[in-house]
């Protein structure tokens, strides 16, 4: 039994640089086992290639290198990872062709549910790493591999849809091949998810022949990998300023210790605001640092290429979970949240959205990433907040924004307004993810007067009277500059394609205050101009 000083289970070989450094041991430790595993990525995709080791044993070194690393970070903890992922096989294996995959779902929800109480209880309200984090996103996998385990072997091809297809997998994967998929050392972790045949593919060389190209670029000589070096130094550099900002910019100026005690309160309204916006705004880049480092690390062993883009060149995206201008820099609260975390929208979608009762499905993805996430009230009011207030964001566009769209001066002031706005409510909804307690999330939106809450009741009862407006002329609409976002409530737009609207789909990758970030509330999922791994969690309805 671990008592709460004792509750960190990983090595404590690094103590003494962790003193002089002034770091905590768990961190310390995380941070040391991705440098190894960077640093073992570039001879693992050189020296131990498929063409030079074959895939089998390459199975076994991402097996044994990813099982090394998650005893020195979590020690002890390691049996959870073990027990999950061996009973959830069992279930693949001898389940049967009905439920098979439910089985694995319901265990795998229920053990990280379960783990995620005994933190609560042993290390309430900490911020120690722990092994739940690599847990959800060993839930993720088993999840997933079980439902294209069940698509591939037991459903009828006809009634799969294209998505479903692609990833169905035909054949139960044996255990080095089982047991490399849930450990591989670049991606144990942090994640981010890959699906199974994603992995599969780069394991035994076949990822490079995609869409746009075999294993050259648009019939070039050149190959993918050629410049991968190149990409993994830019997100090197993006995840150390991250890394900086993290470390030196909450100190000076917003630090988030100071939120719901008496110097926070004796603010004025307006400062609260402010100080929130920045507390928020500068928590975000511990979260950018891990996410964009597992994305560099996964490239630097090679893994990541998704295809080519329409010039024919080569992206290494496949593994990137957050697009940070995207979240920065957006006009609308649902391109906002779905440049976060994109990783688990593509998951939700995947074994929740498409497999539930049309008439569910909603709930049913709202309960998922709830339990997902764990049991903080604060995990709660956020995602509960996010999903009334993107609904009256919907119907923001339908009755407000085509009065906007009769010249570009209006279009211009509509984005200001709109970016402004969606600062304040991302913000104000996921301040709760730091401050977890439900008492204390209560003050703090009683001392913020539930402006945002009382604002989106009004404009829900509003809108829902309001005649809708006639949209703005074609010729004035064409002239709205390229954005993100492409306006608060509007369709995304990638690649200047718009998407249908979209329903809200809760979102996030955090195990603990700790393991991952302040999750965004519930949102939808990226344009449908892209590809099926980053196809949205959609409801269509008519775009007025």
């Amino acid at each position: 039994m671990a008592f709460k000083s004792e509750f960190y289970g990983g090595s404590r070989i690094l103590t003494p640089v962790a003193d002089t450094i002034g770091l905590p041991i768990d961190q310390i430790n995380f941070l040391v086992c991705q440098l190894v595993a960077l640093g073992f990525a570039f001879p693992f995709r050189s020296l131990f290639s498929v063409e030079k080791v074959g895939a089998q044993t390459r199975h076994i070194i991402e097996a044994v290198v990813g099982v090394l690393l998650t005893l020195f970070c979590f020690g002890y903890q390691i049996w959870h990872l073990l027990v999950q992922s061996l009973v959830s096989y069992a279930f693949m294996a001898y389940g049967g062709s009905r439920f098979s995959h439910a089985f694995v779902f319901v265990f795998s929800m229920l053990y990280l549910s379960v783990c995620h109480i005994y933190r609560q209880v042993y290390d309430y309200g900490g911020y120690t790493l722990d092994i739940t984090g690599p847990l959800m996103i060993q839930t993720q996998k088993l999840t997933s591999l079980a439902f294209a385990l069940h698509d591939g072997r037991y459903k009828e091809e006809a009634k799969l849809s294209q998505d479903q297809k692609q990833h169905a997998v035909r054949k139960l994967p044996n255990v080095v091949q089982y047991l490399s998929f849930m450990f591989y050392f670049h991606g144990v972790m942090v994640g981010p998810l890959t699906f199974y045949n994603d992995y599969i593919a780069f394991i035994d060389g076949t990822h490079f022949k995609k869409p746009g190209g075999s294993s050259t670029n648009a019939g070039s000589k050149k190959h993918p990998a050629d410049d991968l070096n190149r990409v993994v130094i830019k997100k090197l550099v993006v995840a150390s300023a991250c890394c900086l900002g993290m470390m030196i910019l909450p100190g000076l100026f917003f630090p988030p210790e100071k939120l719901n005690t008496p110097e926070y309160y004796n603010m004025t309204f307006m400062e609260r605001m402010i100080f929130v916006l920045g507390v928020m705004t500068l928590a975000r880049n511990k979260y950018y640092f891990a996410w964009v480092l597992a994305d560099a690390i996964n490239n630097a062993a090679g893994l990541g290429f998704s295809g080519y883009d329409s010039q024919g060149n080569p992206k290494w995206d496949l593994t990137d979970n957050v697009d940070i201008l995207g979240v920065e820099l957006s006009t609308s609260l649902k391109v906002n949240i779905d440049s976060w975390n994109k990783k688990t929208l593509i998951w939700l979608r995947r074994v929740v959205y498409d497999r539930a009762p049309p008439s569910n499905n909603t709930l049913a993805v709202f309960a998922c990433s709830a339990f997902w996430h764990g049991f903080y009230p604060g995990y709660y009011l956020t995602f509960g907040g996010g999903a009334f207030m993107t609904v009256v964001a919907r119907q923001v566009r339908r009755k407000v924004r085509p009065w906007f769209q009769t010249s570009p001066t209006k279009i211009q002031v509509y984005d200001v307004i709109t970016f402004i706005a969606t600062r304040f409510t991302n913000c104000y909804l996921c301040f709760p993810f730091l401050v977890l307690e439900f008492y204390s999330c209560y003050f703090m939106y009683k001392s913020l007067y539930f402006y945002l809450h009382i604002m989106t009741a009004m404009a829900y009862v509003l809108f829902t009277f309001l005649p809708t407006a006639k949209q703005g002329s074609a010729s004035a609409a064409s002239t709205r500059p390229s954005s993100r976002s492409g306006g608060a409530g509007s369709p995304p737009v990638s690649n200047g394609v718009s998407s249908a609207e979209q329903i809200p789909v809760n979102d996030g990758q955090s195990a603990s205050p700790s393991t991952a970030p302040p999750t965004a509330p519930p949102t939808p999922a990226p344009g449908s101009d892209q590809t099926p791994e980053a196809a949205p969690i959609v409801e269509r309805e008519k775009v007025e």
